[in-house]
C-alpha cells in the first residue's frame, strides 16, 4: 500500500509539473492599461475556468505604469510579469526584445501568443508587432481601430498563412463583436432567403454603439475619440466608399431595455470597411455605416465643437493624450454620475425587405472590452480543434464556428443580448 500510495504521489506530482510546462505564454502589450488590464484579468479568468494553465506577461513602455496597475489593481497583483517594450520605436530593438520574451518562456506545448491593446492607433502606419509575430511564428490579435492600419496588416496575410501564423487585427467589442453580430445577421437573412429558395443579398449594414461616459475605459477612449474627430468617415453607398465628415448626420437608435432612444453620430469604425469589403467578397458592397453617441448629452455637442479646432491638432497622438489626461479628473467625476454602460445595435437588411436587428448591452465597456478581446484571442490557441486558421483575418471573415463561440464568451453579463 506504501509503495502504490508513493506511486500515485510520484504520478500525480509528474502531472502537476507537466501542467506547469504546458501553460500559453501571453505578451499582452498595453497590459498596464484600462482595456490591457482587463483583457489580463479576463485571460485569467477565463482560462482558470477551463482549468487550462496561462502565464501572462505585461509589455509598455514604462515599468512605472506597470507598479501603479498592480498597486490599483487593474491587473492582478500576483502571476503577472513585465517585460519593457516600445511598439513605435526601433522594429529590429521590438523584435529583438519579443524573441528574448519568447525564448524565456518555460517549455510550452501551447507556445506562446500576443495581444496588442496599446492605443490609441490613430496615426500609426506601420503594423511593426504584427509583422514581428509572425516573422516569430506566434499567434496575434489586436484592437485597432484605425482601417488604414489594419488594412496594411492585411497584406501580411500570406506572410502569415506561410509562417502557420493566426492572427486577428480589430477585434475587441467594438470594432470587433459587434462585425460578427453583423456577420449573424447576414448569416440569418440568408438561410432564412434559402429556406423558401430565394437567393438574398445584404442591401445595407448599419452600425450604432452608444457609451456612457468613457466606459470606465478612461482617457484613452477619450483621445481616441478626439483622433477620429479629425479623421473622415468611411461609409458606402451603392457599392462605392464615400468618405463623409464626422460627427453628422445624426439619428435617433433603441439601444433595447434599459437604455432606450439615444442620439447617434456619424464616427469612423473600421466595421464598416472590413464588413462591407470581406463579409461577402462576391457581392457588391452593402450599404455600410457607423455611428456613435454617448451621455450626457452635452458631450455630444462638446465632440461637435472639437471638429472647429485644426485637424492638424485633433490628430496629433500626443496633444489629444495630454488633453484627455488633463480632464481625467472631470472625466472619472462624469463617469460616476452616468454609469459605465456600453450598447451597440446592428441592422442587416436584404434585397428582399426582410430585416433583423441585433442588440448587445453591458453594464461596464472597461469590462466587455477585455472580455472580448480575451475570447478572440483565446479562440485562436483553442486545444482540442483550430477554428481561426493561419492567415490575417477581420473578424468578419471568421467562420460559424469562431464566430459562434466568441459571442458565446462575450454574453458574459449582457443585460441585453438580442442576437
Amino acid at each position: 500500500r506504501r509503495v502504490t500510495t508513493a506511486l500515485l504521489l510520484l504520478v500525480f506530482s509528474i502531472a502537476l509539473l507537466n501542467g506547469c510546462c504546458n501553460a500559453l505564454n501571453v505578451l499582452v502589450v498595453g497590459g498596464s492599461g484600462r482595456v490591457g488590464g482587463s483583457t489580463v484579468r479576463w485571460l485569467k479568468t477565463l482560462s482558470d475556468r477551463e482549468q487550462n494553465p496561462i502565464s501572462i506577461t505585461v509589455g509598455g513602455r514604462r515599468s512605472e505604469s506597470y507598479q501603479a496597475a498592480l498597486r490599483n489593481k487593474v491587473i492582478p497583483s500576483q502571476g503577472v510579469d513585465f517585460v519593457s517594450l516600445d511598439i513605435d520605436g526601433d522594429e529590429s530593438v521590438l523584435k529583438e526584445t519579443l524573441e528574448q520574451w519568447k525564448n524565456s518562456c518555460s517549455p510550452s506545448d501551447d507556445g506562446c501568443m500576443v495581444v496588442h491593446t496599446g492605443g490609441p492607433f490613430q496615426g500609426r502606419t506601420s503594423p511593426v508587432l504584427l509583422r514581428s509575430c509572425i516573422e516569430l511564428a506566434m499567434p496575434y490579435a489586436d484592437v485597432c481601430d484605425e482601417f488604414d492600419l489594419a488594412e496594411t496588416s492585411k497584406e501580411l496575410d500570406q506572410k502569415a498563412k506561410a509562417a502557420g501564423v493566426p492572427a486577428i487585427v480589430s477585434c475587441g467589442i467594438w470594432p470587433g463583436v459587434s462585425a460578427l453580430m453583423a456577420a449573424e445577421g447576414v448569416d440569418q437573412l440568408k438561410k432564412k432567403g434559402e429556406s423558401s429558395g430565394e437567393k438574398v443579398e445584404i442591401e445595407s449594414i448599419d452600425y450604432s454603439f452608444f457609451t456612457a461616459g468613457t466606459g470606465n475605459a478612461g482617457p484613452t477612449i477619450v483621445s481616441a475619440t478626439f483622433l477620429l474627430l479629425a479623421t473622415p468617415v468611411i461609409t458606402f453607398m451603392n457599392g462605392i466608399r464615400q468618405d463623409k465628415e464626422p460627427w453628422t448626420e445624426m439619428r435617433e437608435v433603441d439601444f433595447g431595455n434599459g437604455i432606450g432612444n439615444k442620439p447617434v453620430w456619424l464616427l469612423d469604425n473600421p466595421d464598416v470597411p472590413t464588413t462591407a469589403m470581406y463579409l461577402n467578397p462576391n457581392e457588391k458592397p452593402p450599404n455600410c455605416s457607423s455611428r456613435f453617441g454617448t451621455d450626457p448629452l452635452p458631450w455630444n455637442y462638446l465632440f461637435g465643437a472639437m471638429k472647429a479646432l485644426p485637424r492638424s491638432l485633433l490628430y496629433n497622438r500626443d496633444a489629444m493624450q495630454n488633453f484627455a489626461l488633463f480632464s481625467e479628473p472631470i472625466i472619472r467625476l462624469v463617469d460616476k454620475l452616468v454609469g459605465a454602460t456600453n450598447a451597440m445595435r446592428c441592422d442587416v437588411t436584404a434585397s428582399n425587405g426582410d430585416k433583423v436587428t441585433l442588440r448587445i448591452a453591458h453594464s461596464d465597456l472597461e469590462q466587455c472590452v477585455g472580455l472580448a478581446t480575451a475570447a478572440f484571442a483565446l479562440e485562436m490557441v483553442k486545444k482540442d480543434k483550430q477554428t481561426v486558421p493561419p492567415g490575417v483575418w477581420f473578424p468578419s471573415e471568421l467562420g460559424n464556428e469562431a464566430r459562434k463561440n466568441i459571442l458565446e464568451v462575450s454574453k458574459e453579463d449582457a443585460f441585453v443580448y438580442e442576437l
